[in-house]
Formats: structure tokens, sequence, C-alpha cells
């Protein structure tokens, strides 16, 4: 089972970094995370928000957050939307099903051509 993270949403921002106090450095990125295997594809609700700065190269986290980055964050969690969590049955868990059903299908009228006829 592989699990891949594709980005949602991704925003530079005009504030401060408050480690390295460079302006426009801040990027702003939303994740969503995806499991898949050879049967489905399962997308997970739960989304996942990171603070970058290109210039110091650092993750920042919401505790050294200013109140200014704070509402720009709030504003663009807005702008991102998520795929539907759910699953997605693949080509060949269809295929399984489709015999499955056909055999069932096949023994319920062997069965009852023989012993009811």
């Amino acid at each position: 089972m592989t699990h891949k993270e594709f980005t949602i949403h991704s925003a530079q921002i005009n504030n401060h970094c408050p480690n390295c106090f460079a302006a426009k450095s801040l990027t702003f990125s939303f994740f969503q995370n995806q499991k898949e295997n050879s049967w489905y594809v399962q997308t997970l609700a739960k989304v996942r928000d990171e603070l970058f700065c290109t210039q110091c190269k650092e993750i920042i986290y919401p505790s050294s957050w200013d109140e200014h980055i704070e509402r720009v964050f709030a504003y663009h969690k807005k702008l991102s939307v998520p795929k539907k969590a759910g699953y997605r049955i693949k080509v060949k868990a269809l295929w399984a099903l489709l015999i499955l059903i056909i055999s069932i299908a096949a023994l319920g009228l062997w069965t009852w051509i023989r012993y009811w006829r």
C-alpha cells in the first residue's frame, strides 16, 4: 500500500518571517493524504498545513506566528478546498466483483437445474 501526499493549495504571502525577518519569503501549503493499493484508492479527509520560509529554509510552527500570519492563514484555509474523502474502486476490483457475481449466479442456476427440476 502506497501513501501519497498531494498539495491542495499553496500560496506565497507578504508577511515577514518570525525567524529571519525576511519579507515575502513565506509560503503556506495545504496537503491531503491518499492511500492506494491494487484494489482501491482511499482519499483521507485530514488536511495538513505548513508554513515554510524560503529564505531561512525552515518550517515556521504556529507557536511563533503573529496575529497577521494567523489572519492570512485563516483566509487561505478557506480557499483550500480538499478533495472529497472516500474510496474509489479500481478496474481490477470491478472485474473480480463481476466474476464473483457470475460464479454465484452460475452455481445457483446449476443447483436449481440439478435439484429442483
